[in-house]
């Protein structure tokens, strides 16, 4: 009997393979389509989401931000920012005027600007953020350690499924000049801010009591402030990712909260614990309520009553400009089947910086499109002598 079953399947995929062969080229490539890997069941290709969810769901930024203070102080929206900045570090108190020690350095400081787009494209807010010139820091001088746990974006897609699976609403926060928070073991003095200095002080400095973002080992400082505040809340860490949170409650219910620097996310099954929650990160730190989950490290989320969806169409298109290719054709497969990627000493070189910067851009991509993480992994492994032939084949 098994012979004759491994028979039968051997005469039919022969005449399928006959039938291929004498086919038109379009009645092949359709036959194809129709066929799905086993493993991409799970996945939606997003083809049923009308236009207007697509353009809601994309977070768009803008290039076109300014450079230079000269440029930015005579226009009224950015010295509002400004403003605003310099208010923010006054009411968290983070430094002190003083005189500059004998035998110690101060730290340059510089403005950053940038516009802040909503998921529809418009204008949300222009933020300006002073910026401390920590590559001037010298170790075990003004900074010690700089290490900071962040979010793996497994573990984010791990947070998505399992809430679709228990029909969860993930919401996301945000701290406002989350740096500002993490308070420094190490003395650091910077320099007035240009626009804000003090003609009757030109002479004096800032000692910080607390990080500014620049600064080495501002990240480290603020992830242990925040940390802190979690565990007197009551969240026990998990001990395989340190950036995630847990707390449960006696009645079984459970609160679940994902930190990546200054944007968290959370979901469970009690609104009161969501609530209590959002009240004590207020108090404790300067929030923003960006309710449900939207956008998170270039990942579009949608949740509907029927699944959330993820996808990084906007970080795609992104990466089709960095490298010239919007108008190249797309393909079905993200691999020539049958095709063989080797090391071939006698190939073309290409430039190493380039084509490393390629397949980095493809490796952000894997968390929504797992379809592409073998042949990632494999033309990665020949990263440091690149040819010709590895370079078309991450294209």
């Amino acid at each position: 009997m098994d012979e004759g079953i491994v028979n039968e399947g051997r005469i039919v995929d022969e005449g399928i393979a006959e039938e291929a062969e004498n086919a038109p080229p379009d009645t092949v490539n359709e036959r194809r389509l129709l066929r799905q890997p086993v493993w991409m069941t799970n996945y939606d290709a997003g083809e049923g989401l009308s236009e207007e969810e697509n353009e809601a769901n994309m977070a768009l930024f803008t290039s076109d931000d300014p450079f230079y203070f000269e440029e930015v102080v005579k226009s009224s929206k950015w010295r509002d920012a400004m403003d605003s900045e310099i208010k923010a570090i006054e009411k968290n108190k983070t430094w002190v005027l003083t005189d500059l020690p004998a035998g110690a350095k101060k730290i340059g400081v510089k403005w950053v600007y940038k516009t802040k787009l909503n998921e529809h494209g418009d204008i949300d807010k222009y933020k300006a953020r002073l910026v401390a010139k920590g590559y001037v820091q010298q170790h075990g001088i003004d900074y010690t350690e700089v290490f900071a746990l962040v979010a793996r974006l497994d573990t984010v897609r791990l947070i998505v499924a399992f809430a679709a699976t228990k029909g969860w609403i993930i919401y996301q926060l945000d701290v406002k000049s989350a740096f500002l928070h993490g308070e420094l073991s190490e003395e650091v003095y910077v320099e007035q801010p240009r626009g804000y200095e003090l003609y009757e002080h030109p002479h004096k400095v800032y000692k910080l009591k607390k990080a500014l973002y620049g600064l080495k080992q501002a990240p480290r400082a603020w992830f242990s402030r925040i940390e802190t505040h979690f565990l007197t809340e009551g969240f026990e860490k998990c001990h395989n990712e340190h950036t995630l949170f847990i707390k449960t409650s006696k009645e079984g219910k459970i609160l679940i909260v994902s930190l990546y620097v200054d944007d968290l996310i959370f979901t469970g099954n009690d609104e009161v614990m969501f609530n209590e929650f959002k009240s004590s990160m207020v108090r404790e730190f300067d929030m923003t309520d960006l309710e449900k989950m939207r956008y998170f490290l270039g990942i579009e989320i949608l949740q509907m009553v029927d699944g959330t969806y993820i996808s990084q169409r906007k970080y795609s298109l992104d990466v089709l400009k960095r490298f010239g290719m919007e108008e190249s054709n797309s393909v079905k497969n993200p691999i020539v089947p049958g095709g063989k990627i080797f090391k071939d000493k006698e190939g073309v070189k290409v430039d190493t910086t380039f084509f490393k910067q390629v397949v980095g851009s493809l490796m952000y991509l894997t968390p929504t499109r797992p379809d592409l993480m073998f042949v990632v992994s494999l033309i990665s492994r020949y990263a440091e002598q690149p040819i010709e032939l590895l370079l078309q084949a991450a294209k």
